[in-house]
């Protein structure tokens, strides 16, 4: 297993994770959007507690390696998907709302505002009123630096309950004077 080349593509989503956050939504606020916040970190503490089997993909441009694990930092794995909530103060009218349930949600940044958030779409269980499919573009750009990431997170059923069944990331990442870098990272989680 090429340990370098896990460490590189995790480099870059960890550079990435640094160089766009925001500031953080008071868990007492109220709620303008969908709290996808509140069910990644539900998720977290649950996948932490289970310690699944996870098969891992990871692409760095023409280089591709796979692992199977059950020991994942699922914050660091999950990050992105917290970044990816909207529910900041600052953010409440920067988002137009395309569809606000009860089992689609959409939202997309409008003209003339620079956020990292493009646009957040989740599909939610009529039962349960959870996520099945969260998608996100989350892009950072500034002087030195631009990257955009597309993340995917889907859902099961498992005993009554929704629980994370897979989750990717695909993007890339162009420093100044640096070659862009195309990446992706795909989760296939087995409970």
């Amino acid at each position: 297993m090429n340990y370098r080349f896990l460490t590189i593509v995790s480099a870059i989503l960890l550079f990435s994770l640094v160089s766009c956050r925001e500031e953080e939504t008071r868990d007492d606020a109220p709620k303008a959007y969908y709290d996808l916040k509140g069910f990644v970190e539900n998720q977290i503490v649950y996948l932490n507690e289970k310690k699944p089997e996870v098969s891992k993909t990871a692409v760095l441009g023409t280089k591709r390696e796979v692992s199977q694990t059950r020991e994942m930092d699922w914050k660091k794995e999950l990050e992105l998907f917290i970044q990816a909530d909207i529910n900041k103060p600052s953010y409440r009218q920067s988002y137009e709302v395309i569809g606000n349930g009860p089992l689609h949600y959409e939202y997309r940044l409008k003209p003339d505002n620079d956020l990292p958030v493009a646009y957040l779409k989740i599909d939610t269980d009529s039962v349960l009123k959870q996520p099945l499919h969260v998608e996100a573009l989350i892009r950072t750009k500034n002087k030195i630096y631009n990257s955009e990431k597309k993340v995917v997170l889907n859902t099961r059923k498992h005993n009554g309950l929704l629980e994370v069944s897979s989750y990717e990331v695909n993007g890339y990442q162009k420093l100044i004077f640096v070659e862009k870098k195309e990446f992706g990272i795909r989760g296939q989680i087995g409970l």
